[in-house]
């Protein structure tokens, strides 16, 4: 009867242990904060590709993007609901971490709000200054690492044997903006490498069981795979659309969906990376979290974006075995154009016609011909302008969404985390929080959020 006794105080303490510190807290921020500002610049198909069609042909100079899915008036509301709560929890929150970490959060949210709010009303003034206060400044040493990179590629190709490749390389270095780059980077070595993919292969090997008879991938396959994978990390709630209007595969963290695009193909290889950064890293993160102690970790806690890219991509390098380069040149490079990191700020036209020279010198040297490498480059230019510039009117050149550069800065900061911490790896998944934030880490370690915190609930 004692030891029964005694396995029940115990179970009772275990219990106690694992009580979420924010679990009301939670749940009034998850009903009213669960968005992610982004999502709701997309716009109308029919009347984007009209736009896209006007602007390739040259009848317009810029493009004027849609947001049919922002309402100003319950926006409003979103933000009245948000400020209240934070004045609440500055008044009565006890735990001090807690308060503090919600407080970031919330101040975070209500930006999103507000920027959503300038792109309803025109304000491109406001709209800049939420976008880089909520996703940061692109970093211009990152910038004109870039640059140095793509030059030299484009300089290694003014020798070719191939007039196209010669012509569209000197083409391509007549834009490039002028930079001294000083940023000396170390991509990953073989052995970070290896570790991060031992340790990826451990934690989702289960999720990466896709047929060998795969090969070219349509996008029912790849819902099918990603349902599969879902069951393995709890997913029950989650779904996986196939959505026409897109172009990228995404999570929509307020919807709980996977968005796949209706004529995206991958082969095998690329599938397996898709699947550990889109369920293995976005949907399981946001599950993990809301069962650790600090419910927060589900959401996210504030700008955990450039972390949560950064293991994403990180882990699909791993996966490839190689990592000759960072991830997201493209958004990075193009955010960077757009801001003028090399003093000459640009609108939509003036990026894009620097992206397409840049794109088509990379399709030549891809072995593609001519007509095939610039009819890619138009679409892949103007897609990444459309990412770079949703929200903005695209006209006032300086303005852009920063969103994208979390994905290159938090490649190159999770890898060089690795790099010197790679013991920080085992807790990757426990929630949604950026491993190279020392904030971030200061709240895991001042409430006990561990590896072994997750295991516990697991069990």
């Amino acid at each position: 009867m004692t030891e029964k006794l005694t396995n029940i105080e115990n179970a009772n303490e275990i219990d106690q242990e694992l009580e979420p510190y924010d679990k009301d807290l939670f749940q009034e921020l998850s009903d009213n904060a669960s968005f992610q500002a982004y999502e709701y610049l997309n716009g109308n198909k029919i009347y984007r590709n009209e736009q896209k069609r006007q602007f390739l042909s040259g009848e317009i100079q810029n493009p004027q993007l849609d947001y049919p899915d922002i309402n100003l008036d319950n926006i409003s509301q979103v933000e009245e609901t948000l400020v209240s709560m934070k004045t609440d929890i500055i008044s009565n929150e006890q735990n001090e971490v807690v308060k503090q970490a919600y407080r970031w959060k919330l101040n975070e949210k209500i930006a999103e709000i507000r920027m959503m709010k300038s792109v309803a009303t025109g304000d491109m003034d406001r709209f800049k200054r939420y976008s880089e206060f909520i996703y940061g400044k692109p970093s211009t040493e990152i910038f004109d690492y870039t640059i140095d990179s793509i030059k030299t590629n484009a300089e290694n190709s003014v020798d070719s044997d191939n007039e196209d490749v010669r012509e569209a390389a000197i083409n391509l270095l007549n834009v490039l903006p002028k930079v001294d780059s000083r940023l000396v980077v170390k991509l990953p070595s073989e052995k970070d490498i290896k570790y991060a993919h031992n340790q990826t292969m451990d934690e989702m090997g289960n999720l990466i069981d896709i047929p060998a008879e795969l090969t070219k991938i349509d996008a029912k396959q790849i819902q099918d795979t990603f349902a599969s994978a879902l069951e393995q990390v709890g997913g029950e709630n989650w779904t996986i659309n196939i959505d026409e209007n897109r172009t990228a595969i995404g999570v929509n963290q307020e919807a709980m969906a996977v968005n796949v695009p209706s004529e995206r193909t991958v082969t095998r290889g690329k599938l397996t990376e898709l699947v550990v950064h889109e369920i293995g890293t976005h949907v399981a993160r946001r599950i993990n979290g809301e069962k650790s102690r600090l419910k927060l970790l589900g959401i996210g806690l504030d700008r955990y974006e450039s972390g949560e890219e950064g293991v994403a991509t990180m882990r699909e390098q791993a996966l490839s075995g190689k990592a000759s380069e960072f991830k997201g040149l493209d958004g990075h490079l193009a955010i960077g154009l757009s801001l003028g990191l090399d003093g000459q700020p640009r609108d939509f036209k003036q990026v894009y016609d620097i992206l397409e020279k840049y794109y088509l010198l990379k399709n030549l040297n891809l072995k593609k011909d001519y007509l095939e490498s610039f009819e890619k480059a138009q679409n892949t230019a103007w897609n990444r302008c459309v990412r770079t510039f949703r929200g903005t009117d695209c006209k006032t050149a300086g303005v852009c969404l920063t969103k994208d550069i979390v994905y290159r800065e938090g490649n190159i900061g999770v890898w060089d985390l690795i790099s010197n911490k790679p013991e920080e790896m085992i807790r990757f998944n426990v929630g949604k929080y950026n491993p190279t934030n020392d904030r971030h880490l200061w709240v895991l370690t001042q409430l006990g959020i561990t590896d072994q915190d997750l295991d516990s609930v697991e069990k």
